[in-house]
């Protein structure tokens, strides 16, 4: 039997890796130090914004130096809000505390809104509305505006003379809308209101320049009104210094209280 060559038994066969090619190796590390790279480049760049934004924020960079007022100003004044804002004069730009500034304008009686915001590179910008009075509520100071609300101001710039309303409490809008009609109806006949009041009953006082009260009493308010336009000019209006009250809660007339006539001093 011919002998042939033959792999021994248990003798085992040993194959070469092929050799790696450098460009593959570079290849292979490419996107692992493109990766790192931008990672660098990021952290330098977050280094850099934060050593901005501390010198940004400094204490004694970017002051604040000027303060300007926009809106309609008739009871509110300028000095009243210049102290307020001068706190805020030196700070930074970019760290003062605005929103504490519009919290203390705020609470100015004669303010309805305000905004205050930064204006570059060294103002601060303050925009607000005063809050438009109506008249005198009561006789504790305060004041009604024309949406009703009631306030209590320091001071009183704008000249009269203002509406008197006396009413209970949520009456407001209903007083300042009968203000109104009976201006509108008696203001032709030559009566000037200067006084209305409202009971706790809702009962009606009004009071006309030169002194006269006129009581409408709590019903038919419209047809008592209509009846004193008619009856002021033809009955009332040539004895109105004599008369101290017109009581009209009668359903086809009405009834005068006579003011009361002085003594005529006697000789001697």
């Amino acid at each position: 039997m011919p002998l042939g060559r033959g792999r021994r038994r248990g003798a085992t066969s040993l194959k070469r890796e092929p050799a790696v090619a450098p460009g593959q190796r570079w290849a292979a590390w490419k996107p692992w130090l493109r990766g790192l790279g931008v990672m660098l480049v990021l952290a330098a760049v977050g280094f850099g914004l934060e050593a901005g934004f501390r010198t940004l924020r400094e204490p004694g960079a970017f002051p604040l130096r000027h303060v300007r007022v926009e809106g309609e100003l008739r009871n509110l004044a300028e000095a009243d809000l210049q102290p307020l804002a001068q706190a805020y004069l030196g700070q930074n730009f970019f760290v003062a505390n605005l929103d504490d500034l519009r919290t203390v304008l705020a609470a100015d009686p004669w303010v309805e809104e305000v905004a205050v915001r930064r204006s570059w590179p060294d103002t601060v910008a303050i925009q607000l509305r005063e809050r438009a009075a109506f008249g005198y509520w009561g006789e504790r100071g305060e004041m009604v505006d024309l949406n009703g609300h009631r306030f209590r101001p320091t001071a009183v710039r704008q000249s009269g003379p203002w509406p008197r309303l006396t009413g209970p409490e949520g009456r407001e809008k209903a007083l300042i809308k009968a203000w109104r009609d009976i201006r509108a109806r008696l203001d032709p006949v030559g009566l000037t209101l200067v006084k209305l009041t409202q009971d706790e009953r809702r009962a009606w006082w009004l009071t006309f320049e030169g002194g006269l009260d006129v009581y409408l009493g709590r019903e038919r308010f419209e047809e008592r009104l209509q009846r004193l336009a008619q009856v002021y000019p033809r009955v009332l209006a040539a004895q109105a210094d004599r008369i101290a009250v017109v009581d009209l809660r009668y359903g086809n007339g009405f009834a005068v209280r006579w003011k009361a006539v002085p003594p005529t001093p006697t000789a001697g």
